[in-house]
């Protein structure tokens, strides 16, 4: 999932007790907005190195064209 914000951040952390999301990944965001967006791509290029899944489920959260542009230079 792509973290639009830092609330998003929080809100999901608290109502989700399968979800980790980072006290760093949280400042991260909340400094820099497209940290989301960095942090989601960097999870699905290193399950993509790890060869245990086949794909994965992105919830871009209106990220898409940035998500895209990231992928498309390390794919």
């Amino acid at each position: 999932m792509v973290l639009a914000g830092a609330g998003m951040a929080r809100n999901l952390a608290a109502k989700i007790p399968d979800i980790d999301i980072t006290e760093s990944l949280v400042v991260d965001v909340e400094r820099d907005r497209d940290a989301g967006v960095a942090a989601a791509c960097e999870q699905i290029l290193a399950l993509r190195d790890s060869g245990a899944f086949d794909g994965v489920h992105l919830v871009l959260v209106s990220r898409c064209r940035q998500v895209a542009a990231l992928l498309e230079r390390e794919l």
